[in-house]
């Protein structure tokens, strides 16, 4: 099939997909996630589904030695400081809990978006309360969010509290620092480490905290030698000691301005979650679709392999472990080295491409094509039935240029988002008995259109040359 038919095709099937995905929205929220992302919120319980030994924990929270300036830090934002914790129903459960401080005028509490994403797209089924560290406890409203940068400001009719000071300039890598905030069940905790400066090549900012940030400590302040908020506790690592992130303080003020005119508790749960999508498809015109200064490819052996679909992709090539002896794959992958997280489990606007070049040492042509075959039919991320409809594919036989291919195209919706779409596309070269090419872009919660293009943008820089 000429390649401009085949887009054609693809064009006319992708419609097709997003009209079949239209279901009806679930009567729960979203499940656990397929995989486990390498950043996690720092949230109770844990997003990743992950079994967290709380004894443990606990055990080696409390053992933590703090020096005398923590304890002046952690009783200068005692009062100022709550726990924020949701309730599925009328339970009286919490089924997720988080952190917040008080600001502005003390009447205004800053937390992270993640901490309260269920009760802003689910506002019907969950319900946020305050538990101040006095006792006193009471219903929370959500007044504006800020998905991209995962903050969210929230506040309460009958309460005010002492206000912290922010700082908006990023603290000087190596400066003392501490993090305030509700993990587990230990209530108010500090922990004590040094901040590192921005995360380098990141492109949502993010300062790098070497000190414990535990389950819970979401949206909770990260202080600096003055008691001065630089920035809100974020999230962590998985399987990592003392590396946390914080988000700076400097993007609070222009939240805080939103928040003045608050989101209209009128609105229903999918005027919510269109005005999440809408944050996220902003996001993704300014970064998604960052064209990169130079030609965006990559040469290896006689393939020119599209690396660069945005700018701000990260590569790397390795020797990959071959499942066969006389296979050797060559692997080049690039991707966005973040996501926004919209609820537990579900992370979009991501974009990755890989190729895998593979060689024969001396294999017949069809054990070659075998394991061609074999390295090509790694299954695609199966979704939770809540967040996304099945995805709907297709196949055809594809003139590139210089080659031809075995082309998979598969596109689906996602269920609670109108607008936001994956994309999984598999290229396989079927032109030489020697060497092989598979490759892979996969797109997660994207605009149709720009799948579309990008989808176009992938396969058009496609180039064999023997």
């Amino acid at each position: 099939m000429k390649f401009a038919r085949f887009l054609a095709a693809i064009w006319l099937f992708g419609s097709a997909a997003a009209a079949a995905a239209q279901t009806e929205e679930p009567a729960a929220p979203a499940g656990q996630p397929v995989a486990e992302p390498p950043e996690q919120p720092a949230q109770e319980p844990a997003a990743d589904g992950e079994v967290i030994d709380a004894a443990a924990v606990d055990a080696e929270i409390a053992a933590q030695e703090l020096s005398g300036e923590a304890k002046i830090r952690l009783d200068a934002a005692r009062d100022s400081v709550v726990q924020i914790r949701g309730f599925f129903d009328q339970s009286d459960s919490s089924a997720f809990h988080g952190s917040g401080f008080a600001v502005d005028d003390g009447r205004r509490i800053v937390t992270n978006y993640h901490v309260v994403a269920p009760a802003v797209l689910h506002p019907r089924q969950y319900r946020l309360e305050y538990l101040a560290s006095d006792g006193r406890r009471g219903p929370l409203k959500v007044l504006a969010i800020d998905v991209r940068h995962d903050l969210a400001v929230v506040a309460a009719d009958d309460l005010e509290l002492p206000a912290l000071r922010l700082r908006t300039e990023i603290p000087a890598q190596g400066e003392r620092a501490w993090s305030v905030g509700y993990p587990l069940n230990l209530g108010l905790t500090i922990t004590e480490g040094v901040a590192n400066g921005l995360v380098e090549n990141s492109i949502e900012q993010r300062i790098h905290y070497t000190g414990a940030i535990n389950g819970g400590m979401s949206g909770g302040p990260a202080l600096d030698r003055r008691g001065r908020v630089y920035g809100v506790n974020v999230s962590v690592v998985t399987g990592r000691q003392l590396v946390g992130f914080v988000v700076p303080a400097r993007h609070v003020p222009a939240l805080l301005r939103r928040a003045e005119a608050p989101l209209d508790p009128s609105l229903s749960a999918r005027q919510l979650r269109q005005q999440v999508t809408a944050q996220v498809l902003a996001y993704e015109a300014e970064v998604l679709e960052a064209r990169p200064e130079g030609p965006g490819t990559q040469r290896v052996r006689s393939y020119t392999l599209p690396t660069q679909m945005s700018r701000h992709l990260e590569c790397s090539t390795i020797d990959e472990k071959s499942p066969h002896t006389r296979v050797r794959v060559e692997t080049v992958t690039c991707r966005l080295p973040s996501r926004i997280l919209l609820q537990s489990g579900l992370y979009v606007a991501g974009l990755t491409v890989q190729h895998r070049i593979l060689q024969s040492v001396g294999l017949h042509p069809l054990q070659f094509e075998r394991q061609v075959n074999r390295i090509a039919a790694v299954p695609r991320s199966a979704g939770t039935p809540a967040h996304v409809a099945p995805f709907a594919c297709r196949d055809a036989l594809v003139s590139l240029d210089g080659f031809d291919a075995r082309v998979s195209t598969c596109v689906r919706q996602y269920r609670l988002f109108a607008g936001l779409y994956d994309f999984d596309v598999t290229v396989v070269g079927i032109d030489d008995t020697q060497h092989a090419l598979v490759s892979r872009l996969a797109l997660q919660g994207v605009a149709f259109d720009f799948g579309k293009r990008t989808m176009e943008r992938y396969l058009g820089a496609l180039q064999w040359i023997p």
